[in-house]
């Protein structure tokens, strides 16, 4: 609402297609709409499908640039499933467990936020292809209900209220030897267009604060 009354205008559910250099305004389009300036921050695939007409070294940089999906389930439950009030588990994965973090945030958020209930998100960092992104939710949840009986043997499916899950194939950039080296730049070789994503924070990991620094770095840059 702030940033409405200050003249912004935000739109939402808006899916893009292409963003193309307009030679007659000397501007950029997005979708045929034209604008001085654009600031990209999606993954660095969508970013080279959004802009073909970048030159082929800056779009050979994106496309090499490595990273890992994620699946990550949430479930609302009636119970606590960490009898110890555990708020994070780091999971051996080698071990046979579906997923490889646990964390039950109302160990650390109380219950009392959310209604009485316990929220637990379960997830990992997937290979694109891996089979969990064609999965349905209730073939996830078979997959994990018994991993959950392992943190707490008292579990039963009926303390479940709901689930959600998310799946994103941009989750982890994975820097390889050299990466300082491949970085793209923020201020692309396309007057006025901008790109700003995770893979590169380095040598920083994802994380809300240094997205906030490449923001504000950014948006120095397109005074």
């Amino acid at each position: 609402e702030k940033l409405r009354e200050k003249g912004v205008e935000i739109r939402l559910g808006v899916n893009i297609k292409s963003i193309k250099k307009d030679s007659a305004s000397g501007g950029l389009t997005v979708d045929g709409e034209s604008f001085d300036k654009v600031l990209v921050t999606t993954s660095p695939n969508l970013m080279a499908k959004f802009c073909p007409d970048l030159p082929e070294s800056y779009l050979k940089g994106l496309l090499e640039l490595k990273s890992m999906g994620a699946v990550v389930m949430t479930l609302s439950l009636k119970h606590q499933l960490s009898k110890d009030g555990f708020y994070w588990f780091n999971v051996p994965k080698e071990e046979g467990y579906p997923f490889l973090a646990l964390v039950e945030h109302t160990n650390y958020v109380s219950s009392e936020h959310f209604g009485g209930d316990h929220i637990v998100y379960a997830g990992d960092y997937l290979e694109l292809g891996h089979e969990y992104f064609e999965m349905t939710d209730e073939q996830l949840l078979e997959r994990f209900i018994p991993a959950f009986e392992k943190f707490n043997p008292e579990f039963k499916r009926e303390w479940i209220k709901k689930i959600w899950v998310h799946k994103t194939n941009y989750a982890q950039p994975v820097p390889l030897v050299g990466h300082s080296k491949n970085i793209p730049a923020i201020q692309t070789p396309i007057e006025g267009l901008y790109f700003a994503s995770m893979s590169q924070v380095y040598p920083w990991d994802r994380g809300t604060n240094f997205a906030v620094e490449i923001g504000r770095r950014a948006a120095r840059m397109m005074k």
